[in-house]
């Protein structure tokens, strides 16, 4: 019984660990369900963070590249916001408007003035922001220099200064909220030698064709740089033996053949030429005369203020002195410069 016993009791245990060793070999059905989806689960989350983890500098490279490019083009727009005009800019009209009789008779030549101008004469007071014809005009850049062949592009116009005697050129650029210009002042040997050089500077009426050369622009930069790539007008005129060059532009302004009235923004520009109404004073006193300023009416050579036709072609300028000496033109209406003398 009790072998009996013993034997019997064996295969039940003996089936009993078999049965263990089954379940703990192979786990349950659910639990292997379970083990397979989170294995894949976590292998592909590690794949993914390292595609991401590589792809993550690449974008910021890209996105770094494109700020740089929008930068780029921002500082161009900003630095490059107008049209350049070449170095060879010239007016699409150039007026002799008149020549100032009481200013050719007393700073008739170098040898009466002799005295140079002077950087702070020039540029300084009323010359350093201009006020005139309700418009404003700011000093910008400005050039005094001894050689005046620098002043212009072209070897006929610096050959005309070279043989006028020209021993001084100021240059003045402006702005204003409509209009760039640019004064000149040349300091030449004589009155004659002055209506000789304004002649000289005489345009071509195709602007195909370049011409003896012009003033060169002193002002480098941007709304400076406008004038002459779109419609400017200029007008010279002779103050004894000094020559008086001014040149305007609308900042607007596309087409060098699409006619426009500059005549306000060049009276305003013809408030440079001041200093010489203090020189004429000066000459006067020291010559016992006592007109300075307070002179009767005098008659100007030139066609006052007139009406533009086109390009190089203008029937009148801007006007007449008031103040030394009234020139009045015979054109429409005398021009209202206002000298400081």
């Amino acid at each position: 019984m009790s072998s009996s016993d013993s034997s019997g009791a064996a295969p039940r245990k003996g089936g009993r660990r078999r049965k263990t060793d089954e379940a703990e070999g192979s786990p349950a059905p659910g639990r292997r369900s379970a083990g397979s989806r989170r294995k894949p689960g976590r292998g592909g989350a590690e794949d993914g963070g390292k595609k991401r983890g590589k792809a993550l500098p690449i974008l910021l490279g890209a996105l770094g590249l494109a700020v740089v490019a929008l930068a780029v083009v921002l500082v161009i727009q900003f630095t490059s916001s107008g049209p350049e005009a070449p170095a060879d800019a010239r007016p699409s009209s150039y007026t002799i408007v008149y020549e100032s009789e009481r200013m050719s008779e007393v700073l008739a030549d170098q040898e009466i003035d002799s005295r140079p101008l002077a950087e702070g004469e020039m540029f300084e007071r009323d010359n350093e922001e201009i006020d005139s014809q309700g418009i404003t005009f700011t000093l910008k850049a400005k050039s005094l220099e001894d050689d005046c062949s620098a002043a212009v592009w072209g070897d006929e116009a610096a050959a005309a200064l070279a043989d006028a005697g020209c021993t001084q050129a100021a240059r003045a650029a402006y702005d204003s909220d409509d209009y760039v210009g640019v004064a000149a002042l040349f300091n030449l040997r004589d009155a004659k030698a002055a209506q000789a050089v304004a002649e000289a500077l005489e345009q071509p009426k195709s602007l195909e064709d370049k011409g003896p050369g012009f003033v060169a622009n002193p002002g480098g930069e941007d709304p400076l740089t406008r004038l002459g790539t779109g419609y400017s007008r200029a007008e010279a005129s002779v103050n004894g033996h000094y020559l008086m060059v001014v040149w305007a532009q609308d900042k607007s302004s596309e087409e060098p053949t699409e006619h426009q009235d500059l005549t306000s923004p060049l009276i305003a520009l013809n408030s440079f030429k001041d200093p010489l109404y203090r020189r004429l004073g000066e000459v006067e006193s020291n010559n016992e005369f006592q007109g300075g300023g307070q002179g009767g009416a005098e008659t100007g050579t030139g066609q006052g203020t007139g009406t533009d036709t086109g390009a190089g072609a203008e029937t009148g300028g801007t006007g007449a002195d008031a103040g030394a000496g009234t020139d009045q033109g015979a054109g429409t209406a005398p021009g209202t410069e206002q000298p400081a003398g």
